[in-house]
Parts: C-alpha cells; sequence; structure tokens
C-alpha cells in the first residue's frame, strides 16, 4: 500500500508548488487541501502517514491545527512550513514531539528530503537552527587518521552542515573530524569540530556519498577521542 501524505495550505500556489515536487520525486500519493472544513472529513476517509502544514506565518491558527492533530487519535509526524515562524511558536513546535519545521527561503529538495526521511526512518532528529543553503569548497580533516579530504558543502546551519564527497564511503557515522571553511559573504575561513551523526550512500544534491554533521565543542571532541583510544 502507497503511503500516503496530506498537505494543509492556506495558499493556493504554495500550496501547489509542494505537491507538484512530491508528486514528480516520490513513490507516494499526494493529496492537498485549503479549506479547513474539509480537513477532518479527509483525514476520517484515508489513512495519512504524513501531514504537512504549509502556512504563510505561524500564528496561533497553525498551533492550534498542530495541537489538534496531535490530540486526536492520529500518530502521524507533522511537517509545518512556513514563510516566517515568531520566535515564540518555534520553541512551542519543538517541544511536540515527532514535530518538525522548515523556514523558506528553501530548495525544494529540502521538502522532499525530509519528506522521504520522515516516510522511511522511525525517528528524525529535529531541525533545530535554520539551515542556509551554500555551495562551498571545505577541507575536512578526520581526526582519527589525519586524512585530509576536500568536499562540497551544501547547507550550513548554527548546529552542523552538509556535504557531499568524491569517491565511496569516506567517513562514517561516529567519526570525529576538523572542518575548514571559507566564507566568501565574510571572506575570512572559519573552523569547525564535527561529528558524523549519519550518512547516505547518494547525497541529493550531486548523487555522491553525503554526511550530515553536527558540530561539537573542543572538550567533547576530546573526550569522545579519548573513548576510541
Amino acid at each position: 500500500m502507497l503511503q500516503k501524505v496530506l498537505v494543509i495550505s492556506d495558499e493556493i500556489d504554495s500550496c501547489n508548488g509542494i505537491v507538484s515536487s512530491l508528486q514528480r520525486d516520490l513513490p507516494y500519493q499526494i493529496f492537498s487541501n485549503t479549506d479547513p472544513q474539509e480537513i477532518e472529513s479527509m483525514l476520517e476517509s484515508k489513512v495519512f502517514h504524513l501531514v504537512i502544514i504549509d502556512h504563510r506565518e505561524v500564528t496561533n491558527a497553525t498551533m492550534g491545527l498542530v495541537n489538534w492533530l496531535k490530540h486526536t487519535h492520529y500518530s502521524f509526524p507533522i511537517l509545518v512550513v512556513s514563510n516566517t515562524t515568531p520566535p515564540e511558536y518555534a520553541n512551542r513546535l519543538n517541544l511536540i514531539s515527532d514535530t518538525h519545521t522548515l523556514v523558506r527561503p528553501l530548495l525544494e529538495k529540502s521538502i522532499v528530503g525530509l519528506v522521504r526521511k520522515l516516510l522511511v526512518a522511525k525517528r528524525v532528529p529535529k531541525q533545530l537552527y535554520r539551515r542556509f543553503n551554500t555551495n562551498q569548497i571545505a577541507e575536512v580533516e578526520a581526526l582519527q587518521s589525519g586524512d585530509s579530504l576536500f568536499t562540497s558543502m551544501y547547507n550550513l546551519s548554527k548546529g552542523g552542515a552538509y556535504c557531499e564527497f568524491e569517491g565511496g564511503q569516506v567517513l562514517a557515522v561516529g567519526d570525529l573530524i576538523r572542518m575548514k571553511v571559507m566564507l566568501a559573504d565574510t571572506n575570512h575561513e572559519y573552523v569547525f569540530n564535527a561529528k558524523v551523526i549519519w550518512t547516505t550512500p547518494q547525497g541529493r544534491f550531486s548523487g555522491r556519498f553525503g554526511c550530515g554533521f553536527r558540530f561539537v565543542s573542543q572538550k567533547d571532541t576530546y573526550r569522545s577521542l579519548l573513548s576510541k583510544t
């Protein structure tokens, strides 16, 4: 049975854009609705595996919809996509289990990729920080082996980064690295310590091996290295 996704939106053009992207790139049944009065009947008539709430701005109405979905008998994950999410709402959404957020501007691939993860994985870590799409060359040094690699960094946030590499699997989950990247906007080189938290054999940007990194402190890096010796 094909998994079903329901897109609830307050803007028909935005809704159509999300639906078109999902239908083009994912093998799921995609349904949509912009009429709040019809949502309950749709939920009762079909078994959905994911609900996307696409609102121009997260408001009390958005929070009411999320809370209503969570306090009924539905158990699917919820993805909230918006142009603006005020901090007080972002904090409240982060506390609700199995509820994820994306804030525009973002690439279509970001929505498609997260939807795929939510429907394939049992649990997906929440995105705590807004991601910025980049296309930067970065140098990655594996701290245990000392090997140095050049990589393409495709997004960056306060909490981590996503990169894709030439060749096969060059890093594994749990590996510690030092990343050096020159950001063109500031003309300054930044150095981060990070840990590999997930990998994919086929990245969504170039199709090459990809890694998701979480930035870690110097103390955590030292502690992790000692535990591996």
